[in-house]
């Protein structure tokens, strides 16, 4: 007997697309068809997702008998939802303030709902992956399944016309300079981007992609301006998906802890990823990638306004950038 399962992650985009890893388990598992909740902004990254049957805005209204809800996001429209469904329930649901089931309690203690300033020393002594974590909760075994994305034919087009640009024999390197705007502290400094471009162009010789959105437009630019090599401006406004055909293209992907990393992690990318204000053992490569940190007093402290001081870069050095580029080279 076919059951239906409802999935329930709305919160950023590279937290929804690295979940998906969880899918073809939970399909094997109880024999389900699973629809997914979501923001509309992140529909592109599951659209063509196989082990998908419907996706839901966080905004609809969400009807039909589901055997089981899993909501794995502690927003409180998706915590109402799930109470909502008359059904089994894994994660995150709503009574008088958020609360959760029992298998989410490690994850719940070491949030932000959790007790302060216990939640924040759970949080840097954690050495699980988000991965690991997430399969403890759903109950499935964690054999580092892998997250899936799937583009459609004009990304995979674009993307192709954007190669195009680079040179055919040469390591194709994509450096993207955002962090979102949660945690502004995790950019390198545009000061430290520009020596790492330039002595990557000397000393590995590659061809290098300069990666961005809306914000790194200014940003962008006086990288632009200070550089001396050449480096290929990808645009700070491409789509979604043109975004993910553009890392599609590269061999290896330099960023910090945000969405690049969860495309370039997705679609089986080298990674060379710093950190700074969020923690680097949640954070699964695959194999396939290098985590630059050290392991300094505020490393893990998960400050959002921007006021740190002094900020995450001054404890990451290019050369440790350059040794994690030339280990997964």
């Amino acid at each position: 007997m076919v059951v239906r399962i409802l999935l329930i992650k709305v919160g950023a985009l590279g937290d929804v697309l690295r979940t998906t890893f969880l899918l073809e388990s939970l399909k094997e598992k109880y024999n389900a068809t699973i629809d997914w909740v979501t923001d509309d902004k992140a529909r592109d990254l599951l659209r063509l997702n196989p082990f998908i049957d419907n996706i839901f805005s966080i905004d609809e209204k969400v009807e039909g008998d589901y055997f089981l809800v899993i909501n794995l996001d502690e927003d409180e429209r998706a915590c109402k939802l799930a109470s909502s469904m008359k059904c089994g329930k894994i994660g995150f649901y709503w009574d008088n303030g958020i609360k959760c089931t029992p298998s989410t309690k490690e994850w719940f203690d070491m949030s932000k709902q959790g007790q302060k300033p216990k939640n924040d020393e759970l949080k840097k002594a954690n050495r699980k992956t988000y991965q690991q974590l997430m399969s403890e909760i759903v109950g499935i075994k964690w054999e580092k399944q892998k997250p899936n994305l799937v583009l459609d034919q004009d990304s995979i087009e674009f993307g192709e016309n954007f190669g195009k640009k680079l040179g055919k024999d040469r390591l194709k390197i994509a450096i993207n300079t955002g962090g979102g705007h949660k945690w502004p502290v995790k950019k390198l400094s545009v000061e430290k981007t520009s020596t790492l471009i330039e002595r990557l162009d000397r000393e590995i010789g590659a061809e290098m992609i300069l990666l961005g959105g809306p914000e790194e437009v200014v940003r962008n630019s006086k990288i632009m301006t200070n550089v001396k090599c050449k480096i290929v401006d990808s645009g700070c406004h491409n789509s979604l998906l043109e975004f993910c055909s553009i890392i599609n293209e590269c061999d290896i992907i330099i960023t910090t802890d945000t969405l690049a990393l969860h495309i370039g992690t997705a679609l089986g990318k080298k990674i060379v990823v710093f950190f700074g204000p969020t923690s680097p053992w949640e954070i699964e490569l695959y194999d396939k990638g290098v985590k630059v940190f050290k392991d300094n007093p505020c490393l893990c402290c998960y400050k959002s306004n921007g006021i740190v001081n002094p900020a995450c870069d001054y404890y990451l050095d290019v050369d440790m950038i350059l040794e994690g580029v030339r280990k997964v080279s």
